[in-house]
């Protein structure tokens, strides 16, 4: 049995989490034994969580169900009458209370952040916030009824396919005003939760450490406007600031000079890309010379062309020596082309 108080806390906020995580997994029996708690101290502490109205308990057959209790909250606003850090303090901020300091902080970026760009940009006319909180993560839904952001990045960039937008979103640095915003938000938005997610005209941008969030289900993904979703877990424990710093050129070094780009965004939804093409490697590497790192990400790729390879580790390599490509997640044969043409 826990002896102090701060034992009993940490206990329960692992049966909230444990729950939260997998609920249909849960059993306070296997919780017990893992914890060296008695089970009947856990089934105190669940029936404690109960009465508190943080989670139902319910018999199913010879184990009962638990599930985390979701609270939610809505406003729909006019774009134009209202600013985002009112917004935050009126409704988000209250809503999220109870939430640790450093995940309240990385939401507050990001939603803020998501809000701005709804305003700035989306040329809609209202925006709906939904809130969602459980005790385990926190979930905020930005959802406007403007032009689509996969929409506009692709009028800008004359992209072929607005598909080619969720690339460009990945890479970082870009954005449809440069006068008036750095092209930074999303990108560092995305890193700052646990999970994110843009949904637009039915494509959606996932932030990097994203899931198929069972959220994302009931979220219009077809149609006009864009809907962000921004979720955060209650243990969260990255700062913004190491966030920021993870993409910086050195201690001293502040400026936004590294990127993370998955390859196999090239061909949206394919479950295993072809990526072949010299043309495909050109779409690739806009706007990498403003890098001086660009990580790429060959995860789900099972192999490259060799001009796609030539055009990237050796055409742009020669041509940038200040842009360092470094490729990962490599298999055998995706790393033999990259050898083939480094060696020419």
């Amino acid at each position: 049995m826990p002896k102090n108080s701060s034992e009993k806390t940490r206990i329960i906020n692992l049966l909230i989490e444990r729950i939260g995580e997998a609920p249909a997994d849960f059993s306070a029996k296997a919780f017990s034994a893992e914890q060296g708690v008695s089970l009947k101290t856990v089934y105190r502490y669940l029936q404690e969580l109960e009465e508190n109205g943080l989670i139902t308990i319910t018999a199913s057959g010879r184990k009962n169900d638990y599930r985390l209790v979701e609270i939610s909250y809505e406003v729909t606003m006019g774009i134009g009458e209202f600013s985002e850090d009112l917004v935050w303090k009126r409704h988000v901020e209250p809503f999220f209370a109870d939430l640790p300091a450093i995940a309240k902080a990385n939401l507050g970026i990001a939603f803020t952040e998501m809000l701005n760009n709804a305003i700035d940009h989306s040329q809609g006319t209202k925006a709906t916030i939904h809130l969602i909180k459980n005790g385990f993560e926190a979930n905020a839904i930005i959802m406007d009824d403007g032009i689509g952001i996969f929409r506009k990045i692709t009028d800008a960039m004359k992209l072929e396919d607005k598909s080619f937008a969720i690339l460009e979103l990945a890479k970082g640095k870009f954005t449809t005003e440069p006068d008036t915003h750095s092209g930074q938000g999303v990108f560092f938005s995305s890193k700052m939760v646990d999970d994110f997610a843009i949904i637009s005209e039915g494509l959606i941008f996932l932030g990097p450490t994203s899931a198929a969030d069972p959220y994302l289900d009931s979220i219009e993904s077809s149609g006009k406007g864009t809907t962000v979703f921004m979720g955060i877990k209650y243990s969260h424990s990255q700062t913004a600031q190491a966030v920021y710093d993870d993409f910086a050129g050195s201690l001293n070094d502040y400026s936004f000079s590294k990127t993370i780009v998955p390859v196999r965004l090239l061909e949206y939804g394919n479950e295993r890309p072809l990526v072949v093409s010299r043309s495909q490697a050109k779409r690739l590497i806009v706007r990498f010379e403003r890098f001086r790192n660009i990580i790429l990400d060959f995860e789900g790729i099972d192999s490259i062309g060799q001009g796609f390879a030539d055009e990237l580790f050796r055409v742009f390599a020669g041509q940038h020596p200040a842009s360092k490509l470094i490729p990962v997640n490599c298999n055998q044969a995706v790393q033999a082309m990259i050898n083939r043409v480094q060696a020419l």
